[in-house]
């Protein structure tokens, strides 16, 4: 949920997409290669009959008929379907891959990013760019400025490596491994949540405020999700608050894998290091 639109376009996300399409294409291209040249050589004639396929070898293009293959050469008739469209999707590839190539040449020469890139250094200090790079887009994120919980005194003082008290150890593994991982965080950042004014547990109230353990920007795609852990999930009254948490985050379009992280663990299943970074490496990388 962006707080302001720190820049008119975001990075391109087009050309990483571009290059892992023609890395599929070309793979395919070289299986299906290959898979024409082992082929048998042949084509087939397809009739129903009695809603059941009968399949006849026709040898060249002249033969419009085709010898009939009994139900013992099945085997050899989808072979020859099989290359049948091998052989017509060859082409198709191939036309693909060059367009697809001849695309990443021209848009790397015309992007937008270009005129920023060619200023010279005390220019680009003088001037609001279409799209910032990373770490200029980083510090206007984190220079959002918030009200922050207050932490009780008998809290245990948990400081992080930026810094900012925590509640809990868990919570200082998480902000000191998305520091390690180069990912901007907030902690505690107020979200402000639409309430149904008929929920029982809050009848004079529409609205009120979540503050997410953690509020991950992802610098790649500019995308932004907030950090829930929940630690102590072996506690039936904090689990039920826990579900009813997450599902008013879900009626305000927070979406676990979309725009929301959630961590658990219970006495006898801490969090998990290696888990943590592979949350991060798929959501916050």
């Amino acid at each position: 949920m962006p707080i302001k639109k720190l820049e008119l376009i975001p990075p391109v996300q087009l050309l990483p997409l571009v290059e892992e399409r023609i890395t599929h294409l070309e793979q395919a291209l070289k299986l299906k290669q290959a898979s024409v040249k082992r082929a048998p050589k042949g084509q087939v004639r397809i009739a129903i009959r009695k809603g059941q396929f009968q399949f006849y070898k026709r040898e060249n293009p002249a033969d419009k008929e085709g010898k009939y293959l009994p139900r013992s050469q099945d085997a050899l008739a989808r072979a020859l379907i099989q290359n049948d469209y091998d052989q017509k999707t060859i082409p198709v590839l191939e036309a693909e891959i060059k367009y697809l190539k001849e695309f990443q040449k021209i848009y790397k020469n015309k992007s937008s990013d270009k005129v920023y890139n060619r200023l010279s250094k005390p220019r680009r200090q003088l001037v609001s760019p279409l799209t910032l790079d990373d770490t200029q887009y980083a510090e206007a994120w984190l220079k959002q400025e918030y009200r922050r919980k207050k932490i009780p005194p008998e809290v245990p003082p948990l400081f992080t490596e930026n810094g900012e008290q925590v509640r809990s150890k868990s919570e200082l593994i998480i902000a000191n491994s998305l520091k390690a991982a180069g990912v901007p965080y907030r902690y505690e950042f107020p979200l402000l949540m639409d309430k149904k004014a008929s929920d029982p547990d809050f009848p004079d109230y529409d609205f009120c405020k979540f503050h997410p353990d953690f509020y991950c920007l992802n610098l790649r795609t500019r995308g932004e999700f907030a950090w829930e852990h929940f630690g102590m999930m072996d506690d039936l009254e904090y689990a039920a608050r826990a579900a009813e948490k997450i599902q008013l985050y879900q009626e305000n379009g927070f979406f676990p894998g979309k725009n929301l992280i959630i961590t658990m663990e219970t006495s006898k299943k801490p969090l998990s290091s290696r888990g943590l970074k592979n949350l991060i490496k798929e959501y916050l990388l």
